[in-house]
């Protein structure tokens, strides 16, 4: 909590050093990007678990965006139950940190549009941990699962879920009053054996980007723009080189490290060139 404290105050002052310093001159546009899935009850019927998903999507997303986005301070959810649990465990004070009025106003409206990262979705439900527990899940009293009949990805954590996207876009429209989005990474992995018809990755783009263009045409979300992550293979923070999220594929046993495109490639620069879905009646236009 300390850490991300300290990493809103400095978003809010990077922000005002573009705003006062540079926009005039460079015109350009300086935000934050904030990564979360999107969370469903594990039953939809059970009010504990409705409300364990949006604790989840508030303790995830909100937790950086309520204060840019909405009054620079944190939600009341995660303020009441931090505070809660941290005077049961004999603290005398919440252990997430406190805005001063001057920060809190330093801090609201330090965005020029909302930078979303997504690639999945959970099933969410109520866990009461005890007292003594001191963590940011015991906090959150929440639990996620995964449904079974969704898709895998070379990533344990990353399931195939496109109604999730729409869902948090409307989400952000709703919650932070409909501004400007730019998705900045949406895509899927694999691992193990080497296959360019990678028809998962065009099955996970195709459906992703209709999720989206419903939110626009539909819902009537800002969205500016969409990334998908990623163009080349790369190295993949505590997995290194076994999962790969690229359009292109890499050797990377060769020192010159080789690219060749995979089948998604070849379907996803059709949507860029066509500024959406190839109409399968007319070509690639």
């Amino acid at each position: 909590y300390v850490v991300g404290h300290n990493l809103i105050k400095a978003h809010a002052e990077a922000w005002h050093l573009y705003n006062e310093t540079y926009r005039a001159k460079q015109g350009g546009l300086i935000s934050i990007t904030i990564n979360s899935d999107w969370a469903e009850p594990r039953n939809p019927h059970n009010q504990e678990d409705i409300n364990a998903a949006s604790r989840y999507l508030q303790f995830f997303l909100g937790w950086f965006a309520h204060p840019i986005f909405k009054n620079g301070d944190y939600n009341e959810v995660m303020k009441t139950r931090i505070r809660e649990r941290s005077l049961a465990q004999g603290l005398s004070q919440s252990r997430l940190p406190e805005f001063t009025e001057s920060e809190k106003q330093r801090i609201k409206g330090t965005y020029d549009y909302f930078g979303l990262n997504h690639y999945t979705t959970v099933l969410t439900y109520n866990v009461n941990y005890p007292a003594g527990v001191l963590s940011y899940d015991s906090d959150r009293g929440v639990a996620s699962v995964t449904d079974r009949s969704w898709l895998n990805s070379g990533s344990f954590w990353l399931k195939v879920t496109p109604f999730g996207f729409r869902k948090i876009l409307r989400w952000i429209k709703k919650e932070y009053n409909n501004p400007p989005i730019y998705v900045t990474e949406n895509g899927i992995s694999e691992r193990g054996a080497l296959d360019f018809n990678d028809t998962w990755r065009t099955h996970y783009y195709r459906s992703y980007v209709n999720e989206a263009l419903k939110a626009v045409v539909l819902d009537g979300v800002d969205l500016r723009g969409y990334t998908a992550w990623t163009l080349m293979d790369n190295f993949e923070w505590a997995v290194g080189f076994d999962e790969r999220f690229g359009l292109y594929h890499v050797n990377f046993t060769d020192p010159n490290l080789p690219r060749r495109p995979k089948a998604s490639a070849r379907y996803y620069s059709q949507i860029i060139n066509c500024n959406g879905f190839p109409d399968p009646a007319t070509g690639p236009h």
